[in-house]
């Protein structure tokens, strides 16, 4: 019993009882995470079916100089985000009339993303949590699928937020800033 005569274990106010801390769970072997390939499949299929309509990645880039913005930039590696998540909100993106034509620009919001991925995968970070180097950048791409053999726009986004895991769900939820900058719809990066 801890000085404070409630049962505590440990320091006064973290009372153990009949409750389990999160840090004592293994969240791997949880019913939760075994429902993960189940509910995937699940979602697979409204991609099947055609209910989703847009192909999510994570684009890593490099740049040649060494730092960011230096020197020309080169596509390191494109994750595709499966099963296909759900891309909501997208038509709230704005649009304003620059010099150089249409900008759009605001939030867009992706869930049902597998709970399969780590928040440093979403992140863009190593596999050990490493940051992401001075001459590297990471992004998000949403695109439309291609309608009769022609691509469509491929829209580049920042994390705005930090990803949620929603376990009653089995899914991640994510928000997105609309970024310029977008690469060519073959996936080429446009020149500056």
């Amino acid at each position: 019993m801890c000085a404070c005569g409630q049962g505590c274990v440990g320091s006064c106010g973290s009372s153990a009882g009949p409750y389990t801390p999160v840090s004592e769970v293994n969240l791997q072997d949880t019913v939760v995470d075994r429902l993960i390939p189940t509910i995937d499949g699940v979602r697979n299929l409204k991609t099947k079916f055609g209910l989703r309509a847009y192909e999510v990645r994570i684009i890593r880039v490099k740049w040649t100089g060494g730092a960011r913005s230096q020197g020309v930039e080169a596509v390191t590696s494109s994750l595709v985000i499966l099963p296909t998540p759900k891309v909501v909100d997208i038509s709230a993106l704005d649009q304003t009339i620059q010099p150089i034509g249409l900008d759009e620009f605001g939030l867009a919001r992706v869930t049902e993303i597998s709970g399969r991925y780590t928040e440093d995968q979403l992140r863009g970070l190593g596999p050990n949590g490493e940051p992401i180097p001075p001459g590297e950048n990471v992004f998000w791409e949403v695109q439309y699928p291609e309608l009769r053999n022609r691509p469509q726009i491929r829209r580049r986004f920042t994390i705005e937020t930090a990803p949620e895991y929603l376990p009653a769900k089995v899914q991640w939820v994510i928000t997105l800033r609309r970024q310029r900058e977008d690469r060519t719809r073959t996936g080429r990066i446009a020149p500056p």
